[in-house]
């Protein structure tokens, strides 16, 4: 391998960023993964014989920052921005309809109740208002408390922090009066986690990462995704999540990042003041700088340091152990999904292409994570869905189609051991549900499986079976994420940097954790703080 200058461990998209950023730089850097493929959950997986898709389903959090800056599109990715975007049903067998252009969606939220339009228009305008107003950049380490509400002078300030941080994002709704359906239709970004409720404490706060990443980046470009409330305005990468993943190898690797594929990580040592990787096959490598883009506690078990503050490190990870509720199913199709409402096969064809979330109502998302608590698969889970092969038809053979479901809600580690579902009767639970708004369902289905919360963990390697890491609300955010002493991306090991969606932001699938441990190697080579090999 060399003497790189930096070792990347994890080859998911935050690793692979951090690595091209770095490389960039002029840095010899080499990648780690424990696995065969690359780019973790967005990573291309063949589910069935001709089936294709990925454990992620929308690009919808990935920063246009990120896509200039590695070039994606010269190196092969291409989107397709589907009109409609999004398809949520409602009660009594009616649809909204996310379309891109703003007085079609206006026209909707008006027959729920006159004015709604401009209550919905004023959450996001409120929201944005606030990211502006708190003046902190999601493209830096962490503010400080201090930092934080260094700017709120008045008492609206105060307010709104208080509403956002604390409050519950139903009690946001409610302040701003929204109609029961528009309230079911911005719920499920606020609970994507799959672990709280609407009614939970700090619900609002998930919906702050656009708001924040445009204070932090502006841009005037009126088709800028971040700008547009509703997802599925980012678009859909010809080829799935995977086509990402791979545009964003090709991209690093013109760069000069060095990757190696089936390299897991058994153990990351301090020696002679140089952190050193330990494989699983018993090869070592030393190098002046070490990323962990792993799973934070993964990071955190792998290291053997007679440094006394990681005793602490270690003792406060085992208080907080990391929960998740991943839960996904692939259905493989012999016709197209066809939605009740349709009026025609071309509009049936249309709404098929859109992002599908199922939760009815704001009451159906707290069943749903009531549910959860007591440790019991929900009897009507939050149903995120998409049909890749509408938009990629590459991604399952002629003639058939590829449903990509994520559940939220489903329980994991109840009393501290993986709960253990009946995953044949989740899946008809769940085709049942959905033939509610799409009755040819249960017949076009030829294939099925699913990947439960204990399986992700498993065989995935999916610690805590939570996507994101760790839980995106306030309390494992800014100088908590992933738990104090380690947010600013340094540890106690000289050289040793954390990355990954466990780090602030977390952002899911933004990239810019990546970006900003690359950014703190650089200052602290900078500053003299750590060398390289040059």
């Amino acid at each position: 391998m060399g003497n790189p200058d930096v070792i990347v461990i994890g080859g998911g998209h935050n690793g692979l960023v951090c690595a091209g950023y770095l490389a960039r730089a002029g840095l010899a850097v080499t990648v780690l993964e424990r696995s065969s493929f690359l780019g973790g959950p967005a990573a291309t997986r063949e589910f069935f014989p001709g089936y294709y898709s990925a454990i992620a389903n929308s690009p919808g959090s990935l920063e246009p920052r990120i896509v200039s800056d590695f070039a994606l599109e010269k190196h092969g990715l291409q989107f397709v921005r589907p009109n409609p975007t999004l398809v949520h049903p409602l009660t009594e067998g009616r649809l909204f309809v996310g379309w891109r252009e703003r007085e079609r969606v206006d026209a909707q939220l008006e027959t729920f109740a006159k004015g709604e339009s401009g209550r919905y228009h004023a959450v996001f305008e409120y929201l944005n208002a606030f990211a502006e107003r708190l003046g902190i950049s999601i493209y830096r380490e962490p503010p400080t408390l201090q930092e934080l509400t260094r700017n709120l002078r008045t008492v609206e300030d105060e307010e709104a922090f208080s509403r956002i941080f604390f409050g519950s994002v139903r009690g946001l709704f409610e302040h701003f009066g929204l109609a029961p359906e528009t309230q079911a239709i911005m719920g499920p970004l606020s609970v994507v986690s799959g672990l709280v409720g609407p009614s939970t404490p700090g619900t609002p706060f998930n919906l702050m990462m656009r708001p924040l990443s445009l204070a932090s980046l502006k841009s005037d470009a009126a088709d800028d995704p971040r700008r547009m409330p509703l997802r599925g305005s980012t678009g859909l990468a010809i080829g799935g999540m995977g086509a990402i993943a791979a545009a964003l190898v090709r991209s690093v690797e013109a760069m000069g990042v060095k990757i190696h594929r089936e390299a897991e990580v058994a153990g990351i040592f301090d020696e002679n003041g140089a952190p050193v990787v330990l494989l699983s096959d018993g090869c070592s490598f030393t190098a002046p700088i070490v990323v962990s883009a792993m799973h934070p506690h993964l990071t955190i078990r792998a290291v053997e340091s007679a440094n006394e503050d990681w005793k602490a490190i270690k003792c406060a990870a085992r208080q907080t152990p990391p929960a998740g509720s991943a839960f996904k199913i692939v259905l493989a199709l012999g016709d197209v999904p066809r939605y009740a409402a349709a009026r025609d096969d071309d509009e049936a064809r249309l709404l098929a292409t859109a992002q599908l979330r199922i939760a009815p109502t704001l009451d159906y998302l707290d069943d749903c994570h009531a549910d959860m608590l007591r440790g019991s698969m929900p009897e009507r889970p939050l149903i995120w869905g998409l049909c890749h092969s509408m938009t990629s038809p590459d991604m399952a053979p002629d003639g058939k189609h590829i449903l990509s479901i994520n559940l939220g809600g489903a329980p994991h580690r109840g009393g501290g051991e993986p709960v253990i579902v009946d995953k044949d009767k989740v899946v008809a639970n769940v085709i049942r549900i959905m033939s509610e708004w799409i009755p040819n369902l249960p017949g076009i289905v030829e294939q099925y499986t699913c990947i439960d919360a204990a399986t992700f963990e498993a065989d995935h390697g999916l610690f805590g079976a939570n996507i994101a890491h760790l839980d995106m609300m306030p309390i494992n955010q800014f100088w908590m994420r992933p738990q104090p002493g380690l947010h600013r991306y340094r540890t106690p090991m000289n050289g040793l940097y954390l990355s990954g969606v466990g780090t602030w932001p977390g952002s899911y699938f933004s990239g810019i954790p990546g970006h900003n441990t690359a950014q703190a190697v650089l200052c602290d080579l900078s500053a003299g703080h750590i060398k390289t090999n040059g």
